[in-house]
């Protein structure tokens, strides 16, 4: 039990830090705590004290209890929970549609391979930098060469 409770809150803390968006660096910053101590904590290499958890749950904007095992469920659960009780209800129907299908069904393979569409599109098409407009040979943009009218 003791070697697996660092590993298990450090994943919680992790899940939680990248589902924030947070680089290691904001989370530091915001948990007044170094960056490779925080490092080791999420790796379950260093076991936290009331402080540092403390701390850790401010950085995080949520309860110290949420990285902790408790009911019976590991603190990566207790987070997964508490952001599916948060979800608006269609997206609470689509997990639990997911969650319940069978692996080998051809609906359930279709809508996780386009959910790694999307999210592998989200990742690819940033949007765009604003870039100055063409220019047409004669040097005007293409909508400065259209006169109205005529």
């Amino acid at each position: 039990m003791r070697d697996t409770l660092p590993r298990e809150v450090g994943q919680a803390i992790h899940i939680l830090r990248r589902l924030r968006g947070l680089s290691m660096q904001e989370f530091a910053e915001r948990a007044q705590l170094s960056a490779t101590y925080l490092r080791q904590v999420e790796r379950g290499e260093r076991d936290l004290g009331i402080g540092a958890l403390g701390l850790i749950a401010q950085g995080l904007q949520c309860e110290p209890r949420l990285l902790l095992p408790g009911d019976g469920r590991s603190p990566v659960a207790s987070v997964v929970a508490e952001l599916f009780d948060q979800a608006q209800e269609t997206l609470q129907n689509a997990i639990l549609f997911l969650l319940m299908e069978p692996d080998d069904s051809t609906r359930k393979q279709a809508m996780l391979a386009l959910a790694g569409e999307d999210a592998e599109r989200s990742r690819l098409a940033a949007p765009p930098r604003s870039r100055p407009p063409e220019r047409a040979a004669s040097g005007r943009t293409p909508s400065s060469s259209r006169r109205s009218g005529k």
